[in-house]
C-alpha cells in the first residue's frame, strides 16, 4: 500500500484484500470528512469561490426613522444568511465595496439599511 499526500492510501499489486479493502473505507471516509484547509485536503485556491449576485435597485429603497431607508432582500435560489457571506457594492463603482448593516428576518430574508436612496447596490453572496 503507497501512502500519498494527506494520507490517502493508493493499493499496490499484491495487496491483499484484508488490507485493500480497510484502506478503501478510510479513503471514503477522508473523502467525505476533508475540508480543504490544507492539512486534511488540498487547500483550495481563492479563484474556486464563486459568488451568488443580486441586484437591489434604488426605487426599493423605504425611509425609515432616522434618516435612512432599508429594502426586503429575499436571497435567491437556496441561499441563506447562515451559510453565506454577503458583500455589497455600488453597482456604478463596482470596486467600492460598501459596508451596510443588515437585519436578519427569515432564514433567507433580511433587511439591508443604507443612507442614500439613490445608490444601486449589487450583493454577492459568498460560500
Amino acid at each position: 500500500m503507497q501512502i500519498l499526500s494527506y494520507f490517502f492510501k493508493k493499493p499496490e499489486t499484491g495487496d491483499k484484500g484484508s488490507v485493500f479493502w480497510p484502506a478503501l473505507e478510510e479513503d471514503i471516509q477522508q473523502l467525505n470528512d476533508h475540508t480543504h484547509d490544507g492539512v486534511n485536503s488540498a487547500l483550495l485556491s481563492p479563484f474556486a469561490i464563486t459568488a451568488i449576485t443580486q441586484s437591489l435597485l434604488a426605487a426599493n429603497w423605504v425611509a425609515t426613522s432616522g434618516g435612512t431607508y432599508r429594502q426586503l432582500v429575499v436571497m435567491p435560489g437556496v441561499a441563506t444568511l447562515n451559510s453565506h457571506f454577503v458583500v455589497f457594492k455600488d453597482q456604478t463603482a463596482a470596486t467600492k465595496q460598501l459596508f451596510l448593516e443588515t437585519e436578519k428576518v427569515g432564514a433567507n430574508t433580511y433587511y439591508v439599511y443604507i443612507n442614500d436612496n439613490s445608490v444601486d447596490i449589487t450583493a454577492y453572496y459568498l460560500r
